[in-house]
């Protein structure tokens, strides 16, 4: 027992000097022997998935040590689970990163069981994007305002009850009184894109409109796709008649509801790296991410892609995610009844 609890010391010790010399290490030198995993918490062709591949094809250029990096889909419960592994499981070294959903600081604010972090603890280090979320339907639907909707049932494609595809339609249904039914369990954005092709749904309740214009131009310049609402704190130039979220609320408490939801989407497709990444790390991404975005060859590869990048430093992702927690709790309440509320 004796040699057995010396062993046990000498393997503590060992392990504390392994750690003390890996963050000893300058950040050239971590990064120059270290690649890095890219976890996205999106589907393959989602949106998620070509802003944070686009990133990916750049950053590393900017590091020091230029490491390679390594995209991966992580999938599951609207992002949830590559939020639980980055801030649980995945090593603290900035060996890993992830690109959350934008909705992981509200999962928390409204007390989510699958949030298993802290949103405020989360390292984040930017956003490529900050897009304008619209919810749209079919143009054979007849619908083409929120008025409209109010008179028509509308099947709207949905990952989860926590993703913005569900999120998005049930308060509209719930606070302004429209009838759209929404169907769960479409595996990511693609799919649903998909559905809504062949007729199975008639809308999508959360998409960039940039994101249409570049997957699907000709469904946008034909008119195939109606934006009904756009859920963003400032509207497009380019759909200036289409209202937002925020100036529909028929009350106060209303408003504050739909001002959480919005900020929430302001939030873009947010890189983040694990709580206990050593500062220096976490100051060399921030800065390698803000030299990518503005850097000639990776807006070139942007503009091939037909992307509106617009960037988003990880001060201000921490500015909104401390907004979205710090939402009265009169906001919370009235959205978790909303979310909650069986359908009709």
């Amino acid at each position: 027992m004796k040699r057995l609890a010396a062993c046990s010391t000498v393997a503590l010790l060992l392990a504390g000097l392994s750690s003390n010399a890996s963050e000893a290490q300058s950040v050239a030198d971590f990064y120059g022997r270290t690649s890095i995993r890219l976890l996205i918490s999106g589907d393959s062709g989602g949106s998620y998935d070509t802003d944070a591949r686009l990133v990916a094809r750049h950053l590393g250029k900017h590091l020091p040590g230029n490491p390679r990096i390594i995209p991966e889909n992580m999938l599951g419960a609207s992002g949830r689970v590559a939020a639980n592994y980055t801030y649980h499981v995945g090593p603290k070294d900035g060996s890993v990163m992830a690109v959350v959903q934008q909705t992981i600081a509200m999962g928390q604010a409204l007390g989510e069981s699958g949030t298993q972090y802290d949103a405020a603890r989360f390292n984040w280090i930017g956003s490529p994007v900050r897009p304008e979320e619209v919810l749209v339907v079919w143009h054979t639907t007849g619908v083409r305002t929120i008025e409209d909707a109010k008179k028509k049932e509308v099947v709207i494609g949905a990952t989860s009850p926590t993703g913005t595809n569900f999120i998005y339609p049930k308060l509209t249904n719930e606070l302004l009184g429209t009838r759209f039914k929404i169907v769960t369990g479409y595996q990511g954005g693609a799919p649903i894109i998909l559905a809504l092709e062949r007729g199975e749904v008639e809308g999508r309740g959360a998409n960039p409109w940039s994101e249409w214009k570049v997957i699907k131009p000709d469904w946008v310049r034909d008119g195939k796709i109606i934006p009904l609402v756009q859920m963003s704190l400032s509207k497009r130039a380019d759909l200036p008649q289409v209202p937002l979220l925020i100036d529909l609320a028929p009350s106060e408490d209303v408003r504050r509801v739909f001002e959480l939801v919005s900020i929430t989407g302001e939030i873009g497709r947010p890189f983040v790296a694990a709580p206990g990444v050593p500062a220096d790390r976490i100051a060399a991404l921030r800065e390698a991410f803000n030299a990518t975005i503005r850097d000639p060859e990776f807006l070139a590869d942007a503009a091939r892609s037909r992307k509106e990048i617009h960037l988003i430093t990880g001060q201000e992702l921490e500015a909104l995610v401390q907004r979205v927690l710090a939402a009265p709790k009169s906001a919370t309440d009235l959205l978790k009844t909303a979310l909650s509320t069986s359908a009709k």
